[in-house]
């Protein structure tokens, strides 16, 4: 390569191969690189040897050779060696919701027994809150092996600032491995805080979680590009490695009152600047319709392809039959054919139901996120290539408005039917 009077090794303009585009003159930092007679000229002198034109150059008609770098892996500051393998136990923040455990607190200690067995560690619960002796028992049936409570009056609302350094002074005493939290309004806000305390890295919103055999690391995979591709994240070199699960995304296991396993109380230490005090609560507002569709057995869900107002009627009756409800994916909400609360998806609700029947649903990524807990899927679309078809258990191919109505009358016959036997 050519050097300049300085010794800096400069790019060289290929002239036969220039289409004079212009893009390396304005990528040029220092402005090195005019245009003459159509073609790019680079000033060696004025040159810093950055290689930027030739980065960008879309033909190859400049010559440059970078330097490679030796890259040299050193671990974070303030990560010794020996450290990571003092944090042991998968940790789940147990919520408390009016008496008892929060449902995804559950369904994140079923996953956790999942992820501990496979560490060969333990399934650890922390629970904050006032009067909490019950929910602890109740985190014990469930599977967790020992809880850690912090029980005090400070703790019976939830704030961020007290709740914030409870969880992280938990985590500090009893070091797990691996931290769980419910990505719930409290377990969003709450996850942020722990995790910049204890600077360690935290994945938001997974739909998967598992480990890596090797370096036995928490895998967490979720939706990222607006839901168009699925990515896979790791926290190699801190600890706790900390995630937020959605509701509905994992099962709820099995409740076993005669579980065996440890509670363990620990003081509460307030942070050293006054708490806030809670003034009033602002009243619960509702809004759309007021129905969760989390909670029932069966959803009827309305896709793109039966985005229209006069096939609402028939997907009620359809779901009034199979002892269900309407729901929809988005672009049906973006209609305005049904509230927000009725949406399916990443963007909506993580739903689990026993029967799910999608009418017209296309099976785009964010869709798919939020309903891969659902036990039987029932697919009906006139699109053969339709994605959902990929994670059916049946799937019908044709249009709703024939394909519906024979359904129903179908389900009327075998309820008739069923009538007459008794």
């Amino acid at each position: 390569m050519p050097k300049n009077s300085k010794g800096i090794e400069v790019a060289e303009i290929v002239p036969d191969k220039c289409i004079g585009c212009q893009i390396c003159v304005a990528e040029c930092p220092v402005g090195a690189i005019e245009m003459s007679a159509g073609v790019a000229i680079i000033d060696p002198e004025i040159c810093i040897g950055c290689g930027k034109c030739f980065d960008v150059c879309p033909v190859e008609a400049i010559k440059f050779e970078k330097k490679r770098r030796a890259k040299k892996i050193t671990r974070p500051e303030g990560v010794a060696d020996g450290v990571l393998p003092s944090y042991q136990g998968v940790a789940i923040f147990i919520e408390g919701s009016y008496g008892h455990g929060a449902t995804v607190s559950w369904e994140l200690v079923g996953k956790a027994k999942e992820l501990a067995e496979k560490l060969k560690t333990k399934v650890i619960g922390f629970l904050l809150g006032h009067e909490v002796t019950n929910i602890a028992q109740e985190a014990i049936a469930y599977g967790c092996d020992e809880v850690h409570v912090i029980d005090d009056p400070f703790l019976k609302t939830y704030l961020s600032k007290s709740y914030g350094k409870a969880l992280t002074d938990l985590c500090k005493k009893v070091k797990p491995e691996i931290c769980l939290i419910g990505a719930t309004p409290v377990g969003r806000d709450l996850a942020g805080i722990v995790a910049t305390n204890l600077e360690t890295g935290l994945t938001a919103d997974c739909t998967g979680l598992d480990i890596e055999e090797e370096k036995n690391l928490l895998l967490m995979t979720r939706p990222t590009f607006g839901g168009n591709i699925m990515a896979t994240i790791f926290c190699e070199h801190h600890r706790p490695q900390m995630s937020t699960v959605r509701p509905r995304v994992f099962k709820k296991p099995e409740k076993i009152p005669a579980g065996t396993g440890n509670i363990y109380p620990h003081a509460f230490e307030p942070a050293h600047e006054k708490l806030p005090e809670l003034i009033d609560f602002i009243k619960d507002v509702v809004t759309g319709d007021g129905v969760d569709i989390t909670r029932f057995p069966a959803l009827v869900v309305a896709g793109k392809g039966a985005c229209d107002l006069e096939a609402m009627p028939l997907l009620k009756e359809l779901a009034d039959l199979v002892g269900g409800i309407v729901a929809c994916s988005r672009p049906v909400v973006e209609a305005g054919l049904m509230p927000y609360e009725r949406q399916v998806g990443q963007t909506g609700k993580t739903v689990a139901p026993k029967l799910y029947l999608g009418i017209g649903v296309s099976g785009a990524v964010q869709h798919l996120v939020g309903i891969q807990g659902s036990e039987k899927i029932i697919a009906i679309n006139a699109d053969p290539k339709a994605p959902i078809f990929n994670v059916a258990d049946v799937g019908i191919i044709g249009d709703y408005k024939k394909v519906v109505p024979l359904l129903i009358e179908q389900l009327k016959k075998e309820s008739t039917g069923a009538k007459k036997d008794l």
